[in-house]
């Protein structure tokens, strides 16, 4: 059979990036050195393999935890030991699935309604099974006493269906990821289908179902179905409330594009979606008291039997809550979680005495001055030019980390952390960071990809919140596999996630026998700092990408030359449709910005020259702005043909336009940069 290079259309992680390079040496190399594909299309298509490769992982945490299936194992810590603790059989028995009980009619689930959905449907058929049996024996004396009792099939059957559930789900979630990154990237989504945290928490929680919904919006929005995209991220929210942050970057990304009405479109439509769904079930849900016993009957049902059904509309009898309301009052109620920082910040205060000048807080200055000098020194010697920002970020960073962080331990120590007092934090941290992220989308030198912003808004979201789940890990891979597509540092970060759900388990089997075996707090708090840690730093290298897009390896590309990857600085480099911009962007994909999107107006052409860049802002504060519109930009050789406009309104990108280089330098009073969109 003749066989044919490797197509350059589409990207080999084999080429591009340093881990698979060596990966591939295992099957000799990357393509076009040693291995060949074949001229003639092959039935094994990449969408193919990495749907075989998905199965794989998923049969494998499968098999991590199925000795878990077994409930007769879940003795002297057996569960934590070997790692196989799962909530899908915890939950079975707990939540009265066992008995035939159904989510918000029979008992309050502290899950949203489609989670309750998919429990239900599986409960019913692995409610057919047998439970467990007594095995009797004779004693010595010759009485026969029971010996033990049978395998309770029922949770094992629930184990396996869900699990089957759970493999379609995730075929779903990185088939969409894989047709999100395009035809060129098709290979991004490997990082999702081999993914480590695949194997440990695929079967911990039902989180992968709102994995595939959101992924599927994702899909949708790339194939500029903006309805469609609603609808299946508003199913995503009623199975987990993270993909509403998917809604949140849409938004901030259309108001700079001027593409708010079809946002509109999806924010109608997973609007309306969780409307259609909440409002029957709120109706027919039955009322509940703080032990779960069931005192009230439905709205619906009153309704029906001709009983005073408006009373129950602010509450039911003694107190008695809607079921609805349960994840709601749970969520409110509950306080820090085992793998939150403000649970790690409540032991470190106990543990540890935070007053200032003290051993520790000595400690924490000398290591903090040192690595903000040593990172403050490269990125000046890198960037000269943001020295003065530079200089102010650090002394904010030391400023932080030494005064405020003692002060925050100290009221931690002498006062608690009262639930009230964490719920406020939590939400002004959160706020703080999306208002952060939503300025970085818009003064940055060209439109963020999607992914990009939706990873950001999520690590922000985890970090911040007083829950974060060791399965919601999974919330992170396809937005990692979209947004950054390296192995190093996502490798470094799923090492990291099983460190915390080691030590995790290992201190649950020292609580549990009072310190006998397992570990101490200490190693817990760490492994989770160090995970918080390289989530950050992977935030950041997505930060610095959106700064400097050459960086960007979907943008870019590792294997253009230099001044190929310079050009993508420029703001206008979107507009060019022989290069990638935003393959997930839909509508946004090669959209040329426009200045205050929500009106609709064109962004004037402006001078990229670092040296009049501050002017321009000063000046825009000071000077009346023009009015009208200005011609709008209809593709990079026209733009570079335009006269510069004189307007003087900040545009977006003005804060970070990149600082011209000596290569790119043109005659006297020309532009280096290209006009600039953003």
């Amino acid at each position: 059979m003749a066989t044919t290079q490797a197509s350059p259309a589409r990207v080999s992680p084999a080429r591009e990036d340093p881990v698979a390079r060596g990966a591939s040496q295992l099957i000799g190399g990357p393509p076009g050195a040693h291995a060949v594909v074949p001229s003639r299309r092959s039935w094994l298509t990449p969408l193919r393999v990495l749907m075989a490769l998905v199965i794989l992982t998923s049969v494998l945490g499968y098999a991590q935890k199925a000795s878990c299936r077994d409930t007769r194992n879940w003795t002297h810590e057996y569960q934590y030991s070997a790692l196989c603790y799962s909530d899908v059989v915890a939950l079975y028995s707990q939540e009265g699935l066992i008995d035939g009980k159904l989510p918000y009619l029979d008992y309050p689930t502290e899950y949203p309604p489609l989670i309750g959905a998919a429990m239900a449907l599986v409960a019913w058929p692995a409610g057919l099974a047998s439970g467990p049996k007594p095995v009797y024996r004779t004693d010595a004396s010759g009485q026969r006493v029971v010996d033990h009792y049978t395998m309770d099939r029922r949770s094992a059957v629930f184990y396996d269906l869900t699990a089957l559930l759970f493999l379609v789900a995730a075929c779903v979630a990185v088939f969409c990821t894989a047709r999100t990154a395009g035809s060129r990237r098709v290979w991004d989504a490997a990082l999702f289908a081999l993914a480590p945290a695949l194997v440990l928490h695929l079967l911990t929680n039902w989180d992968i179902v709102a994995v595939a919904f959101a992924t599927g919006g994702m899909l949708a929005w790339s194939r500029r179905a903006p309805r469609l995209a609603g609808v299946l991220l508003g199913l995503g929210i009623l199975t987990k409330l993270y993909p509403a942050l998917f809604l949140l970057g849409l938004l901030f990304l259309c108001l700079r594009a001027g593409k708010v009405r079809e946002w509109g479109k999806a924010f109608g439509s997973a609007l309306v979606t969780v409307v259609v769904v909440l409002v029957p079930l709120w109706l027919t849900a039955g009322y509940f008291d703080d032990q779960a016993d069931r005192v009230g009957d439905s709205i619906l049902g009153t309704f029906w039997h001709g009983g005073d059904w408006t009373s129950l509309l602010g509450g039911g009898p003694d107190g008695a809550r809607n079921a609805l309301a349960r994840f709601f009052d749970l969520n409110s109620e509950r306080g820090a979680d085992w793998d939150s920082v403000a649970f790690g910040a409540t032991w470190l205060a106990d543990r540890h005495d935070p007053s200032w000048f003290g051993p520790m807080h000595l400690v924490i200055c000398l290591v903090t001055a040192v690595l903000l000098i040593a990172a403050a020194s490269a990125l000046i010697v890198y960037r000269p030019d943001t020295r003065h920002l530079v200089i102010a970020s650090a002394v904010a960073a030391f400023a932080t980390i030494v005064i405020a962080v003692p002060l925050v331990l100290r009221g931690i120590r002498e006062h608690g952390l009262p639930v009230s007092t964490l719920n406020i934090v939590t939400a002004a941290t959160l706020a703080v960071a999306v208002l952060a992220i939503g300025l970085l989308t818009w003064f940055a030198p060209r439109r963020p990809r999607l992914p990009q912003v939706l990873f950001l808004l999520v690590v922000a979201f985890l970090l911040s919140n007083k829950v974060f789940s060791p399965q919601y890990t999974l919330w992170l891979l396809p937005l990692v596999a979209l947004a950054r597509p390296r192995w190093r540092l996502f490798l470094v970060w799923q090492a990291c996630e099983f460190w915390v759900m080691f030590t995790r388990f290992m201190h649950f089997i020292y609580n549990d026998t009072q310190g006998r075996h397992g570990i101490d707090r200490g190693w817990f708090v760490g492994a989770v700092a160090l995970r918080d840690f390289v989530l950050l730093v992977m935030a950041g290298f997505v930060v610095r990408e959106i700064l400097h897009p050459r960086t960007d390896v979907v943008r870019a590309g590792s294997g253009r030359s230099p001044s190929e990857r310079s050009d993508a600085d420029r703001p206008d480099a979107g507009l060019d449709p022989d290069a990638l911009d935003d393959p997930a962007g839909g509508v946004l994909d090669h959209a040329p910005d426009v200045r205050g999107g929500w009106r609709g107006r064109p962004t004037h052409p402006a001078s990229t020259d670092p040296a009049s860049g501050l002017a321009s802002m000063v000046a825009a504060v000071t000077m009346p702005t023009s009015v009208g519109p200005s011609p709008a930009v209809s593709s990079p050789a026209a733009s570079s043909s335009a006269e510069p406009a004189t307007s003087t309104q900040i545009e977006p990108g003005a804060l970070f336009r990149p600082r011209r280089r000596p290569d790119t330098d043109t005659a006297p009073g020309s532009d280096a940069d290209g006009p600039n969109d953003g």
